[in-house]
């Protein structure tokens, strides 16, 4: 084997698609892998925030939050190159594009990640309402002021952003800590 390639662990032998695992204290559903990596979404409420200033989560406190309090618990655990760059669609329901899609490390799920997969999120559903990345709309005569939230029933809707919302961080994981599905 050539010295320069790093060997792959694998950290999470055995985790399916909607499986639980813990990273840094925290618990963590996979849901199904792309060709970009494996998401992931964290199971429970980790912290509650406002969600900022206005509804761009680029500008958001929750975003602040989550990169400063979250994401160096999660690289320590894993690696810097475990944890992948991505980027998050920030399309308003309404369908305008007024932001630009935000590329981070990690990130809330959007309106459409939670449509795909609301089948997994249905099986572990939380106590409290959370805050989604997508925004309601930012129309020009309109202040943008909701973004999409979740239910515990499972439901979305919109809030205002500086209400308090309970905050599931969305990251995605290099899929290869996860082994194959032989293993």
């Amino acid at each position: 084997m050539n010295q320069t390639n790093e060997i792959k662990r694998v950290l999470f032998p055995g985790v399916k698609d909607g499986d639980t695992f813990t990273v840094a204290g925290m618990e963590f559903i996979k849901f199904p892998a792309t060709a970009a990596g494996t998401p992931v979404v964290a199971k429970n409420i980790v912290f509650r925030s406002e969600f900022g200033h206005n509804n761009h989560l680029a500008e958001s406190c929750v975003l602040e939050k989550m990169k400063a309090e979250v994401l160096p618990k999660i690289v320590e655990a894993l690696g810097e190159e475990n944890v992948l760059l991505f980027k998050t669609d920030l399309t308003t329901l309404d369908g305008l594009t007024p932001y630009e899609a935000l590329e981070s490390k990690i990130s809330l799920p959007t309106l459409d990640f939670y449509r795909a997969n609301v089948d997994i999120f249905d099986r572990h559903k939380v106590c409290g309402w959370w805050w989604l990345a997508t925004p309601e709309s930012a129309r020009p005569h309109d202040a943008p002021e909701w973004t999409l939230c979740v239910a515990p029933s499972g439901c979305f809707n919109y809030y205002y952003y500086g209400g308090d919302r309970g905050v599931r961080p969305f990251l995605l994981f290099e899929s290869s800590i996860f082994g194959s599905s032989e293993e």
